[in-house]
């Protein structure tokens, strides 16, 4: 080193330039050294000792020593060299005197050395570190609401997000150890440790002073005396947080720096006492590694877990099934919880939840049926005459019922159909009828049912039908069934409507049941639907209840009453009277035949013995006549249906005469099979003789009625009584004759099925002419004498 050269003389450290009194130990050699030579330092072990380097020569010397050396002063010639050591050092070579003329340096005279004993300090720093790692979770689901219909499924995920928050505790820990060595009497009054870390110029201390108090912050020791001459032992922590101070996260390490104050007799010394510190890549302890997560929804325990370092911190998962719709309607709340330590004996947890809301919507299909038939009716009429067996008038009663009248005006008396009277000339019967008829269903026809169907869901979802449409299918008691199809409309946002219409076979019971398919939806957790089966919907059973018919037939009909007669009576040519305009149901009253004001009441009917024409009358006559009365109904379709009450008046004191007709109502009465007496004009032809090609005898054709206006029947009737007229003597003009003729040519090889067109319209020509001819409007005229013929409004029966 270089030295600082004074001019003078040099003999003790007092000298020192500058120092004044020298508060430490020293002394002199006197006179130049001995190379070799050593010297007492006043303890035991304690000695400097010098060598000329090299030994031959005295201008360069150099020291070894046990204490460190403060100053070595050389003196040489005029002057001297101060040589001063900081810190203070055990040895150095090379000492010279100042450089005199020559050049060199002058040779050593004595030299001086001069030391004051320090304190000396020494410090450990360990940095170690321990790891916390805390975890938030969040839970989430998608889809988080779902709306589908009853049947669909529809999957969902979950997804759990850890979020891990690391924070490290860093330690920086020692001693710093105050000693001494010379035991020359320093005290340690004061320490600052401080520290600072590579990448910060954060400084962080801790202090102490001999004085103590509350704001010490290092926690120093002052022993006892000790052979390691020890005057102060400080322990020392530096604990730190990464939340605090982030750049720990990245610091590597650092130096921690102790400066030590020292006192003596009054003076101070101090000094710095430095330790360096590494970070270890890991730390001590480590706690929150690892986050464990059990799910509320999942079995077993744990179902996942997260290992620091290892992110994503994301786990995804499916719900292990899907939610189906009526099972799992509702809100589902599934909460995942996950859990680390937070220290070796302690843990903390963290929970989140998702929830998923299901919607079920359903489709409803419901239906009408209103049914819908014609009916025909059929009409029976009923006329009978009103007889009472005591009366001695009487004297042949045929067609009777077999129980007399119960109650009434007129109980006790029997009705009969054909009644035979005496009368004297002059002579008087009076009459009473009973007019009805009976009402019954003939045939129904048409039954059909029809309706709406109606298919419903809510605005919010949109079913898909397979088949488009609805299946409508008629259950009929019994068992049986009959599809229907019906006619819709494009499906809309909110319903489906349809109409049907379906022919029955007949007045079925039962009930109508519509259905309706729909496809089963299966979602995945993106709402991406899969076809996965159907579903049907059935409607309410919509019963088959017939009410009244939409269509009747022949519900009502025109009632008359009237006379089969001739002109010229007392009572005229058109004695008739109403019983009721119009019939619409089955009916039965009592009627007389004298016409009261009130037109729907006729009183009496006296037949009178004068009433016999003279024609009639003379040797080889009869001395009878008929007076027949018919009830007629006349019904929708035209054909009338009439029953008819004959009194047939003997006189026997006057003659009756031959050449008339009589109706179809007498011939069917009066053949061998009764209940009339016998007319023999019958074994002209034969009651059992087969009529064409009917496969039915005569009698059986004259007593089949011609149902539904069948005009086969209608002419049939009429032929044979106008064929039997003829072979009793009736002359028969000659329309008469032809019509007989083209009758005959009519029925030959024709059966009984109801004529249509042509056929219908010849047959009810035909009829309507042989008709006259048999009830007296045309030919001789009809056998009996009555009043003139009338129109007697009927009823419904």
């Amino acid at each position: 080193m270089q030295p600082t050269t004074y001019s003078g003389n040099f003999t003790s450290c007092d000298d020192l330039p500058g120092v004044a009194t020298w508060s430490g130990l020293g002394g002199s050699t006197g006179s130049a050294p001995v190379n070799g030579q050593s010297y007492n330092l006043g303890a035991p072990g304690q000695t400097i000792t010098f060598n000329y380097t090299p030994a031959d020569q005295n201008k360069y010397i150099g020291f070894t020593s046990t204490v460190p050396m403060d100053y070595i002063v050389v003196k040489g010639g005029n002057a001297y060299n101060v040589f001063q050591y900081d810190p203070a050092a055990l040895s150095d070579i090379n000492l010279f005197a100042p450089i005199n003329s020559s050049g060199e340096p002058a040779g050593i005279s004595h030299v001086v050395y001069c030391f004051l004993p320090k304190p000396t300090g020494e410090k450990t720093a360990v940095a170690s570190w321990k790891r916390y790692t805390d975890w938030q979770i969040d839970k989430t689901v998608t889809p988080d609401n779902i709306v589908m219909f009853d049947g669909d499924s529809h999957q969902v995920e979950y997804t759990v997000t850890a979020t891990p928050t690391t924070r490290g505790m860093y330690r920086v820990a020692g001693t710093i150890t105050v000693k001494d060595p010379f035991g020359f009497g320093w005290k340690g009054t004061a320490v600052v440790d401080t520290m600072q870390f590579n990448n910060s110029a954060t400084q962080f201390q801790l202090s102490w002073t001999l004085q103590g108090g509350d704001t010490d912050t290092l926690a120093c020791v002052k022993p006892a005396a000790n052979p390691d001459k020890i005057i102060l032992t400080c322990d020392y922590a530096f604990d730190l947080s990464s939340n605090t101070h982030p750049f720990l996260l990245n610091a590597s390490g650092g130096v921690n720096a102790a400066g030590i104050t020292s006192e003596r007799n009054g003076g101070t010394y101090t000094f710095v006492a430095s330790a360096a510190f590494s970070i270890p890549a890991n730390p001590a302890e480590s706690y929150g590694d690892t986050f464990v997560i059990d799910d509320s929804m999942l079995p077993g325990d744990p179902n996942h877990s997260f290992s620091l370092g290892n992110g994503p911190y994301v786990w995804t998962y499916p719900r292990p099934s899907p939610f189906v719709c009526g099972a799992d309607e509702g809100q589902h709340n599934n909460t995942a919880t996950g859990t680390w330590s937070t220290s070796a004996s302690t843990n903390a947890t963290a929970s989140d939840s998702a929830t998923v809301t299901v919607a079920c919507r359903t489709v409803a299909i419901s239906k009408t049926a209103q049914t819908r038939y014609d009916r025909d009716y059929a009409w029976v009429p009923d006329k009978h005459v009103v007889v009472s067996p005591a009366d001695a008038k009487v004297v042949g009663m045929q067609g009777c019922l077999p129980d007399p009248i119960a109650s009434g005006i007129y109980a006790g008396n029997f009705l009969c159909d054909d009644v035979d009277v005496l009368l004297n000339v002059g002579g008087n019967y009076e009459t009473v009828y009973r007019l009805a008829a009976t009402r019954s269903t003939e045939s129904e026809s048409g039954f059909a049912v029809s309706g709406s169907i109606m298919v419903t869901w809510p605005a919010d979802a949109t079913p898909q039908f397979s088949p488009a449409d609805p299946s409508d299918t008629l259950h009929f008691a019994g068992g049986g069934t009959q599809s229907v199809s019906p006619t819709c409309d494009p499906q809309g946002a909110t319903s489906l409507n349809c109409t049907y219409d379906a022919a029955l076979n007949g007045k079925l019971e039962g009930y109508n049941e519509a259905s309706i398919q729909r496809v089963l939806k299966c979602y995945d957790a993106a709402g991406n639907a899969s076809d996965c089966g159907f579903k049907s919907y059935t409607s309410n059973q919509a019963a088959l209840v017939y009410g009244s018919p939409n269509v009747e037939t022949d519900a009502c009909v025109q009632v008359s009453d009237l006379f089969n007669g001739i002109p010229g009576l007392n009572l005229g040519d058109t004695f008739g009277w109403q019983v009721s305009p119009l019939m619409c149901s089955s009916f039965a009253q009592y009627v007389t035949g004298d016409i009261n004001p009130d037109p729907g009441i006729v009183n009496s009917l006296d037949l009178f013995a004068a009433w016999i024409l003279p024609s009639q009358t003379g040797p080889g006559n009869t001395c009878e006549f008929m007076v027949p009365n018919l009830l007629t109904l006349a019904t929708d379709n035209g054909v009338n249906k009439s029953d008819e009450a004959v009194i047939t008046v003997n006189v026997p004191e006057l003659c009756a005469t031959t050449g008339c007709t009589y109706t179809q109502g007498y011939w069917k009465t009066h053949s061998k099979y009764g209940p009339a007496p016998y007319d023999s004009t019958w074994a002209a032809i034969g009651e059992d003789t087969l009529f064409f090609a009917s496969g039915q005898t005569w009698y059986k054709v004259f007593w089949t009625p011609p149902k539904g206006g069948n005009a086969y029947y209608i002419l049939a009737h009429q032929y044979m009584a106008a064929r039997l007229n003829a072979e009793a003597g009736a002359g028969a003009p000659s329309e008469v004759q032809a019509a007989i003729a083209e009758a005959t040519a009519w029925f030959i090889g024709r059966s009984t099925t109801a004529p249509k067109g042509p056929a219908r319209d010849t047959a009810i020509r035909l009829a309507g002419i042989l008709g006259a001819y048999n009830e007296g409007t045309t030919g001789p005229g009809h056998c009996s004498v009555s009043p003139a013929t009338i129109i007697d409004g009927g009823g419904d029966s």
